[in-house]
């Protein structure tokens, strides 16, 4: 078991961040907790603390696209979630998408749970973790076969990138009141609904 300092609390360690190997760190995340943990440049970082708006704007999509859902199973959102990556280590997207019964029923798979077969993930950009989202953590999430689109969001202006599987994980760009089609569940996600009341800027 690898226990923290006490004396590096949760806002110090989301902060700052803990030298850690990647050994250690999968030691860390077997644990149950409250608290979310990645491991960015061998420093294990808690990411359960986020930015007024951030928070918002992952609530807000979480919602749009659970309230599209409705009742058709197995589909299901996700936040605060550890992901788990193949021959990598585990990562917590801001929101997640699935298609499998198996990442709604914690019984399913060996504690603690972690989602197994990602198909939509979201991550509303932070300036100290965007090269992150970008990079490393955006080739983990391609390792997942199931994973179909990656979608990066600002907090700064109504701006969204999505990448699709389906492209070759080209970019395309939305801003302004445009309407991002999900094709993979017919969902769609409003640049206008994300945004509304999160943003004081003009459209």
């Amino acid at each position: 078991m690898v226990a923290l300092d006490p004396q590096q609390d949760d806002e110090y360690i989301a902060v700052h961040g803990i030298p850690m190997t990647e050994e250690a760190f999968g030691q860390l995340i077997q644990a149950e907790s409250p608290y979310r943990y990645e491991l960015i440049g061998g420093i294990a970082y808690n990411m359960t603390g986020s930015s007024p708006k951030h928070s918002a704007l992952s609530s807000r999509i979480d919602l749009l696209l659970s309230e599209q859902l409705g009742r058709r199973r197995p589909g299901h959102t996700h936040r605060d979630q550890y992901v788990a990556i193949p021959d990598r280590l585990s990562v917590v997207p801001d929101v997640v998408l699935t298609w499998n019964g198996g990442d709604w029923d914690d019984d399913a798979y060996a504690k603690p749970f972690k989602i197994r077969s990602p198909l939509i993930v979201v991550e509303v950009l932070s300036p100290s973790t965007e090269a992150y989202d970008r990079n490393e953590k955006f080739a983990r999430y391609r390792r997942c076969p199931t994973l179909g689109v990656y979608i990066l969001v600002s907090q700064m202006a109504r701006y969204v990138e999505v990448y699709r599987k389906s492209s070759g994980w080209r970019q395309e760009v939305f801003i302004g009141m445009q309407i991002i089609h999900l094709e993979q569940l017919d969902l769609e996600l409003s640049l206008a609904e994300i945004y509304d009341g999160i943003l004081k800027e003009s459209p």
